[in-house]
């Protein structure tokens, strides 16, 4: 008995080590998971377009669609970054590159009639901070006529979610195109989520004076039951020399991967 209780305080010393021990292991694991973690810069230009495309050229049947309308003539595009934005989501470093396709080098393709397609791609930084393709879109819509500077931007749709947004504007002999543009990520794809616009309105440019000038415009709503935006459109309808100015507002909401019409927020009113 009395050895027995001679030993009861060794015991309840190696017990009190031992916790000890797994106190300060798990106080360094939590340590170490509170250290950040240091991201490595954003791939270059090259690297970027080679985990995209494969290279500087990209040779598709959609290519074919696009350029060739479909012709068994092969098009071989060329590939151009023409932007990038950084941004976290999520907390994650991302990263957004566009790219212009041209049919052939881009600095031959710049006529006025000449249009570039759009193909994006969207990267993050994984645990070690190592930048791994997320998302791509190789060819997603028209790009800038002439093959002209493109109006992007990144717009936050929501606390976890951001969406690409691209303005569109085409002006031939004093007619307007206009649109606003969304694309998202859907699992491993970048696809075009909203196209909202008016096409061949007559502007200034046509009717002079007496034409008001056209714009459209997106704006970011409160998230609610999914993430909401409202497209305005301001756009001239009838003839020179006095076309009728309009306002077209239209609330949509995300479903499924599109944006779809909200019916009971749509409203529509002339210009004052």
């Amino acid at each position: 008995m009395a050895a027995s209780m001679r030993a009861l305080p060794a015991q309840v010393a190696q017990v009190a080590i031992v916790a000890l021990l797994v106190a300060l292991v798990g106080t360094a694991h939590t340590a170490q998971a509170q250290i950040p973690v240091a991201v490595d810069a954003p791939p270059d230009m090259a690297t970027a377009r080679k985990m995209v495309y494969g290279g500087p050229t990209w040779q598709d049947r959609r290519v074919n669609d696009f350029f060739g309308g479909g012709s068994r003539v092969t098009v071989r595009a060329t590939v151009t970054e023409v932007w990038r934005q950084r941004y976290k989501e999520q907390s994650t470093d991302q990263l957004m590159v566009v790219y212009q396709l041209t049919p052939g080098p881009r600095e031959q393709f710049q006529c006025q009639a000449c249009v570039p397609a759009l193909g994006a791609a969207q990267f993050a930084a994984d645990a070690r901070g190592r930048w791994q393709l997320k998302a791509r879109g190789l060819l997603l819509m028209d790009g800038a006529p002439g093959t002209g500077t493109e109006d992007l931007q990144m717009v936050q749709l929501a606390d976890d979610r951001w969406a690409l947004r691209s303005r569109r504007v085409d002006v031939a002999s004093g007619l307007e195109t206009r649109s606003e543009r969304l694309v998202l990520d859907q699992g491993d794809q970048l696809r075009l989520a909203l196209n909202e616009g008016f096409r061949d309105k007559p502007g200034p440019q046509a009717c002079g004076s007496g034409a008001a000038p056209q714009t459209t415009g997106l704006s970011v709503l409160s998230p609610g039951a999914g993430p909401r935006v409202e497209v305005v459109l301001r756009f001239n309808d009838g003839r020179c020399p006095r076309p009728e100015p309009r306002v077209v507002r239209q609330r949509m909401m995300l479903r499924d991967g599109q944006f779809v019409a909200d019916e009971e927020e749509a409203a529509s009113a002339p210009a004052p």
